[in-house]
């Protein structure tokens, strides 16, 4: 299963209604700073899990300067026919709708306090209740039993930018650790050596064996028996101690370390090598059998805060690589300033969000939904320029080869666009000729556009004729290319 799609009404810092089309495997959020990109985990996050006294509350969590209700609404597929046969959410099977040919479960969780009609009763639901959409009865409904057990759908495995990485060095069987430790300990039930250690604990526990604590205790039974048998009848009693289980064992676990300075508790360590810990045992996980558990019946879902923090760049790859493997498998979420990161993003498997601006100003655009040369997925240097501002010489070289390929595709001679008839359309689309190229050895001099110039600039490094392009150069003339290329886009 999956999170397939997520809208977010009057949540921090949007305002009204926010959709966002998800999909398995790795979800890129690129953008600007506070331009709502962790916003979008924690709103999945508020939907489980429900608001607590420090968790999502109206101080944090509502938009301020929203009008009316706080609401995410959250679409899940991929296997939900499979979760309402079992038998702790088979009272969701008559909640299950078609979308676009795929069976879903629509939930949503609202601040609004309102009554609603189920059953020929009416109930009371505020922002504690979960909801489910009813495809029949057209409403959204609180199924009785159901907020508690809406948190085990999937496993949260979340790393946030702010948290302690301690946190996420955690040994309990839903986390990353626990899992990679769930997975060796199937593989050492196998051994002679658990196979001993059975053998002991049932000689020190074993109801039949001498001097065995079960056997201790049956004193302490047999006081018991005679106490309950005056009051409530006749009975027998027994203390049994069974063998623990891996979780057992887990619990009682830590993560040492020594890094010459003495071995101490990973806790004890900087935040730096435990954050560098927390996301090499993740790196673990893609590589482990653990990802190839079949009796793993809840999916993870793993949300990654700005995870390249104190990376090196070619650390960063490494960890782009491993969540990519770990995509293969379960849904992962990313929220990332890192271009080194996104390097791996691989547009027929991901999904790249990018988030600009703010407020009323805010733009979201997915991968799905812009590409700059018309080809329906953005390249690295749309990406950079959109995600993080960047205007790269690639991306310059990108735009002006859009427009060249758009001249020739008018041709009916299969003759190449020339440099003449490329600058005279940009003139003609609102750029203006307000530089001049000196051609070498020549010297002779002509009017040009700004991207021309840029473009001869880049191709003739040689020629040092003309002035050096500067920074402010290539912004302009990307911005110029741009709008020239968004207006070839809408034509065709």
């Amino acid at each position: 299963m999956y999170i397939r799609r997520v809208t977010v009404e009057n949540v921090k810092s949007f305002k009204d209604e926010h959709t966002f089309t998800l999909r398995p495997g790795v979800n890129f959020f690129v953008g600007d700073n506070n331009s709502g990109k962790s916003t979008v985990l924690e709103a999945l996050l508020f939907t489980f899990q429900g608001p607590s006294q420090t968790k999502w509350t109206p101080e944090t969590f509502y938009c301020k300067n929203g009008s009316g209700r706080t609401r995410v609404e959250v679409d899940i597929a991929g296997g939900v026919e499979e979760l309402v046969e079992q038998d702790k959410f088979s009272v969701l099977g008559d909640f299950v709708l078609e979308v676009d040919g795929e069976s879903i479960l629509r939930l949503e969780r609202s601040s609004e306090q309102r009554e609603v009609v189920q059953a020929k009763k009416t109930k009371n639901v505020d922002v504690k209740a979960v909801c489910f959409w009813h495809p029949e009865r057209g409403q959204f409904e609180n199924v009785t039993g159901i907020d508690a057990k809406v948190k085990a759908i999937f496993d949260f495995e979340e790393v946030w930018a702010d948290a302690h990485p301690s946190d996420h060095i955690d040994f309990a069987n839903n986390k990353t650790l626990g899992r990679l430790l769930d997975s060796s300990f199937k593989r050492f039930v196998q051994t002679e050596l658990w196979t001993n250690l059975s053998e002991a604990h049932r000689k020190a526990f074993g109801p039949d064996e001498d001097q065995s604590f079960t056997t201790e205790t049956s004193q302490l039974a047999d006081d018991l028996k005679s106490l309950v048998d005056e009051q409530y009848g006749e009975a027998s009693y027994r203390f049994d101690f069974g063998l623990p289980d891996a979780n057992v064992f887990m619990k009682q676990g830590s993560l040492h370390v020594d890094d010459g300075a003495g071995e101490t508790p990973i806790g004890g360590k900087g935040t730096g090598m435990q954050r560098a810990v927390a996301l090499g045992l993740i790196q673990l996980y893609a590589r482990s059998a653990a990802l190839e558990d079949t009796d793993k019946t809840t999916p993870l879902l793993l949300m990654l805060d700005e995870p390249e923090t104190w990376l090196h760049p070619s650390a960063q790859l490494r960890l782009g690589d491993a969540l990519n493997k770990i995509g293969e498998k379960e849904q992962v979420f990313i929220v990332t300033h890192s271009p080194y990161l996104i390097r791996t993003f691989n547009a027929e498997k991901h999904l790249l969000t990018v988030l600009t601006g703010k407020g009323n100003d805010r733009c979201i655009d997915s991968s799905t939904t812009f590409g700059i040369f018309g080809e329906g997925e953005p390249t690295w240097g749309e990406i950079n320029y959109r995600a993080f501002g960047v205007y790269s010489v690639e991306f310059h070289n990108e735009l002006f080869g859009r427009v060249q390929r758009h001249l020739e595709a008018l041709k009916d001679n299969g003759k190449a666009a020339s440099v003449n008839e490329i600058d005279e359309f940009l003139k003609n689309n609102g750029v203006p000729a307000d530089r001049v190229w000196i051609r070498t050895p020549s010297q002779k001099s002509f009017e040009a556009t700004l991207p021309m110039f840029v473009r001869n600039s880049i191709h003739h490094p040689e020629n040092d004729a003309n002035p050096p392009v500067s920074d402010e150069d290539l912004h302009e003339s990307i911005e110029h290319l741009v709008r020239v290329v968004e207006s070839i886009n809408t034509q065709s």
